[in-house]
């Protein structure tokens, strides 16, 4: 069974422990293992000025465990605060177990309820079919890309395409 929290400081260690995970045997965020890594601290504080701002980080864990988390971020701007943009990950091992969609189901239902807020935005690796889908089947749609925008580690390129949901 997969339980869905909002985070709190303590969960931000689990945090970044899953995104070098990631970071290490996947090809689908922006970091590169020989990247600048974020600390347990600065990853705090960002949760933090999310949530002061009006955004979110959540968590999902199975058995206790915590197996992936979102986070979602609102503009400071004014022209900008009627939309958000989010962020999420689940551990390798993990997937297909229906996290993804459980965190962004938690998301969007969320995100009706807060006032002013409009528009969920997302970007996205093109080499990342399973998030691509996993959007497209939640209702998001692709608003354009940038072309041969990523450099992936064997040399071949990515796209990065943008995505969006009207709430």
């Amino acid at each position: 069974m997969l339980n869905i929290r909002i985070a709190n400081p303590k969960d931000a260690e689990k945090i970044i422990a899953i995104k070098k995970d990631i970071v290490m045997t996947n090809d689908v965020l922006l970091r590169l293992p020989e990247d600048k890594q974020e600390t347990v601290d600065e990853y705090r504080k960002k949760m933090q000025k999310k949530q002061d701002n009006g955004g979110l980080t959540l968590i999902i864990e199975r058995k206790d465990e915590v197996i992936g988390f979102l986070s979602f971020s609102r503009s400071s701007y004014k022209r900008l605060y009627h939309t958000g943009s989010f962020g999420t990950s689940v551990k390798p091992e993990c997937s297909n177990l229906g996290a993804g969609t459980e965190l962004l189901s938690y998301l969007i239902k969320w995100a009706k309820k807060q006032e002013g807020l409009e528009k969920i935005n997302l970007d996205v690796f093109s080499n990342n079919k399973p998030a691509i889908h996993l959007y497209q089947k939640l209702g998001f749609e692709e608003e354009g890309k940038q072309v041969n925008q990523i450099k992936l580690k064997d040399g071949s390129y990515a796209d990065i395409l943008f995505m969006s949901l009207s709430l």
